[in-house]
């Protein structure tokens, strides 16, 4: 039997073990469960990723390009691997559908395990380190859509701090990149409540406060 790609070996192990975070947890994850969930030896997956904290921040790292990509390819306004023509969805538009597709109820990828892979963050720098990366992504995503709509004329273009209180309440305040932190924490707060109170948060609704605060924060 052919030896597999060492590239596709690596994705098959990243691919299942963020399968068995999602299943039962990463407090409880254990290399031997990731191995056997593939049919191998858990000391062939530690000589590919030398310990269990690197796996982890591999898979994760897997887990979030995925979504990441995703997000890109919305940004661009493709559709499916199928590139529209310019101009055919606005800056605005496609904002919208990045947000739609970070809530919990875009993206297939389980809320859980991003739950889950924040806590574990707090103690573990390499995780952190993740993290803060894949942030970084996000927010650049954000705040490039909204540069564009600003310059199309579709939303509003910011205010300083200093200057919000005489061009109105209703006036977002910050550059961009204060902007996409801004979306980014709210919806990072309403998944959570959906996801740990489901009964006090439902989907439709958590997409009309996104969608309210995004309105108010594009002017």
């Amino acid at each position: 039997m052919a030896r597999k790609n060492p590239a596709v070996r690596r994705e098959e192990v990243l691919a299942a073990t963020v399968e068995e975070i999602e299943a039962t947890g990463l407090r409880t994850l254990r290399v031997s469960d990731v191995a056997a969930r593939l049919g191998l030896s858990a000391s062939l997956i530690i000589y590919h990723f030398e310990t269990k904290e690197a796996l982890v921040a591999a898979a994760f790292d897997y887990a979030g390009r995925q979504d990441i990509d995703r997000a890109r390819e919305l940004a661009a306004g493709t559709d499916s691997g199928r590139e529209v023509s310019a101009g055919t969805v606005s800056a605005r538009e496609r904002l919208r559908a990045v947000v739609g597709w970070y809530l919990p109820s875009g993206s297939s990828r389980s809320w859980k395990i991003w739950i889950d892979g924040w806590s574990a963050g707090l103690f573990d720098e390499e995780l952190k380190s993740t993290f803060a990366a894949m942030d970084r992504e996000w927010k650049s995503i954000l705040a490039r859509l909204m540069e564009e709509a600003i310059a199309a004329g579709e939303c509003a273009a910011p205010t300083s701090g200093v200057d919000a209180p005489t061009r109105g309440a209703e006036t977002p305040t910050g550059g961009t990149d204060a902007r996409a932190t801004r979306i980014l924490a709210f919806l990072d707060g309403l998944a959570i409540q959906m996801m740990v109170n489901p009964e006090a948060v439902e989907a439709e609704q958590l997409r009309v406060w996104a969608d309210d605060f995004l309105t108010h924060e594009l002017g």
